[in-house]
């Protein structure tokens, strides 16, 4: 999802859950929202005016940093074969007072991927891999079932996030000592996919690092070598390294995470394919310059040849209905949204990286050979890094084009006429979008929409507008309405796409699947009670976990799995529905009941299934779940 999307959906989650007047400081907090705390408004750049840029840049990036009580950003421009401005601002280590600079090294979390495909794609080049090899080429002992049939995944499929794996394996994924990532495939044994491959776009930073170990397993060499050997010494990355643990001290500063400037210790990273690279803005700059030299180093030594260049900046997935019109390369994003987007420029290529206290933000115009990398040691900066780096990428374009950047065309218009009974009851019932479970309500005429679950949960009321679009509102006491910028601009509609029924967003002649349809709630089965309950979370030793608490509940017809998620990530509340594969059977041999449920991914009726076991008395009756598994923890009813 766009980093934009995500943002506005975030600012919905964080609505007033109660009709109190204790929630008018909030409410005034966005109605106040446009003054003095916004950030300085973009001004003209000549052609080539770089002292101009880089002033307003300074400016931007000194606004955001006292915004968000931010430790440390580092920012990197890059014209095609110059490094036009290495800059930093605040501190590497603010209990130290190091300063960050250009060559402050920085955990760069998912940016990793582009290199790690950037890697394979070298040795496809060179014939050791097929870009359409199955995966059990290369892992035979990755037994993962596929329920719902269909060709095996590829090493494409890895690459562009359609292989249909899940997005992560939690258990083990952070912590210090760090585990291997090599593990993963024995992890994964007997696990199940998600979706079928090729089917839509699931993020998967599984996919990545086992691309990771099929890159070491092709090369005849482990993985952190071969990316140094490679691509880091032949970009003359010379900070730049794959590490699991985060370094500590070095030649250069080093980035200590923070949160909100207060230092944080950062943990080992098992997935180093996926998120293990340590660098520099200076590092990174390097290469965004072999992309614009389609694939030379400085020297003009070919790393990677043109023709794979081009390839993985070739949208891959134009095909798949149910990606909307969100395009990705082999490891690039293709697409932007909303404020995140540059116009004007050709097409727009980036990844962002987050680990637990750093955040990245690179982007590039490919057809303009003009780049930007932001980075940041503060958990608080996600939404800095990517205002500073769309900034900054498109007062580049206007110093080279002349070109203005202009607001997001609306994707919403009130309707002339009100909404048939028909066109409300299309988007009726229960959803899972990126902002969490939301249920929309044809209420007497007028759509309403309940965002979360029970207590928690925000009320909004949908504006109708033209081709089927509705836009979010929000009135305080139910009557005061409260204006909730740019998210009033996008149009959302509710399609049928490749048989599905999806939630779609609309803005600037874009548009992105958000959603998607629920079933129908069903009766759950009587065992369900006895799964309801708080759960502490047992990990490795070492390991740091998102939360220590998972709780199973009953709400609304349906099992629930929530929890809360960790500071670093957003601090939100998580409710995911669960829904019964199978009615719990007797096992006579064991007296238990055996429980299959499905917790949804990217359709309603796919996604991870989660076994819950409950025991009978010798009367038959259910007792109270005590234990079970789920992405490679075990959870242990809380006796409070």
């Amino acid at each position: 999802m766009s980093t934009f999307l995500a943002r506005a959906l975030g600012a919905v989650r964080r609505l007033p859950r109660e009709r109190s007047c204790r929630w008018l400081p909030v409410v005034l907090g966005l109605l106040l929202a446009g003054c003095a705390g916004a950030p300085p408004r973009p001004q003209p750049v000549a052609a080539e005016d770089w002292d101009g840029l880089t002033r307003q840049l300074r400016e931007l990036i000194r606004h955001e940093r006292r915004a968000g009580d931010l430790a440390g950003i580092s920012i990197a421009l890059v014209d095609d074969q110059q490094v036009r401005w290495l800059h930093g601002q605040g501190w590497a280590d603010v209990a130290r007072r190091i300063p960050a600079d250009g060559h402050t090294r920085y955990r760069v979390g998912s940016v990793s991927k582009l290199l790690t495909d950037t890697a394979a794609l070298q040795l496809v080049a060179e014939g050791r891999l097929g870009l359409d090899d199955p995966l059990s080429r290369w892992l035979p002992e990755l037994r993962m079932a596929r329920p719902w049939g269909g060709p095996e995944p590829t090493v494409r499929q890895l690459m562009t996030h359609h292989a249909g794996l899940p997005r992560d394996w939690p258990g083990g994924m952070w912590g210090s000592p760090a585990a291997d990532f090599r593990q993963l495939p024995a992890l994964l044994a007997d696990q199940s996919a998600v979706l079928p491959a090729g089917r839509m776009l699931a993020y998967s930073n599984v996919g990545v690092s086992l691309l990771g170990l099929i890159v070491e397993r092709a090369a005849g060499q482990r993985f952190e070598p071969h990316l140094a050997r490679s691509l880091l010494q032949p970009l003359q990355m010379d900070d730049a390294a794959f590490e699991a643990e985060p370094l500590r001290e070095g030649p250069r500063a080093v980035a200590r995470g923070h949160q909100g400037s207060q230092p944080r210790e950062e943990p080992g990273l098992r997935d180093v394919p996926a998120g293990g690279l340590s660098a520099s803005v200076a590092d990174l700059a390097q290469f965004l310059r072999l992309q614009f030299a389609h694939g030379r180093a400085g020297d003009g030594r070919t790393i990677l040849p043109e023709d794979r260049w081009a390839e993985s900046l070739r949208p891959q997935n134009a095909e798949v209905a149910l990606d909307g019109e969100l395009r990705v390369g082999l490891g690039w994003m293709l697409g932007t949204f909303g404020e995140d987007t540059v116009r004007g420029g050709g097409p727009v290529a980036h990844h962002g990286g987050a680990t637990w206290f750093h955040r990245t933000q690179l982007m590039m115009l490919p057809e303009q050979r003009l780049g930007v990398v932001v980075a940041s040691n503060d958990a608080a900066a996600q939404a800095a890094v990517n205002r500073i780096a769309q900034r900054a990428l498109a007062l580049m374009l206007q110093a080279r084009t002349g070109r203005l950047q202009g607001s997001a065309e609306a994707g919403w218009q009130p309707a002339a006429e009100p909404w048939s009974r028909a066109a409300r009851q299309a988007c009726t019932g229960d959803w899972l979008s990126e902002a969490g479970p939301v249920e929309i309500v044809d209420d007497d005429g007028r759509l309403r929409a309940r965002l979360g679950v029970g207590p928690q949960a925000r009320r909004l009321w949908l504006a109708e507008g033209e081709d089927g679009r509705w836009s979010p509102r929000w009135r305080l006491f139910g009557l005061l309405p409260v204006p909730l910028g740019v998210l009033e601009r996008i149009g959302i509609d509710c399609p049928r796409l490749d048989g599905r029924d999806v939630l779609r967003a609309h803005l600037d002649q874009t548009a992105l699947v958000i959603g998607h349809r629920l079933p129908a709630a069903t009766p759950l089965p009587p065992e369900a009670a006895a799964l309801v309950g708080r759960y502490r979370v047992i990990g490795a030793p070492g390991e740091r976990l998102p939360f220590d608490t998972l709780q199973l509940r009953e709400a609304e017809g349906r099992l629930w799995l929530s929890f809360q998620q960790p500071e670093a990530f957003g601090g939100e509340p998580v409710w995911l529905p669960l829904q019964p594969l199978r009615s719990a059977a007797t096992d006579a041999a064991m007296d238990a009941a055996a429980d299959t449920w499905l917790l949804p991914g990217p359709w309603g009726d796919t996604g991870s299934r989660l076994p819950l076991r409950v025991a009978r008395d010798g009367a038959g009756r259910v007792q109270p779940l005590q234990t079970f598994a789920w992405g490679g923890w075990t959870f242990v009813r809380r006796a409070d």
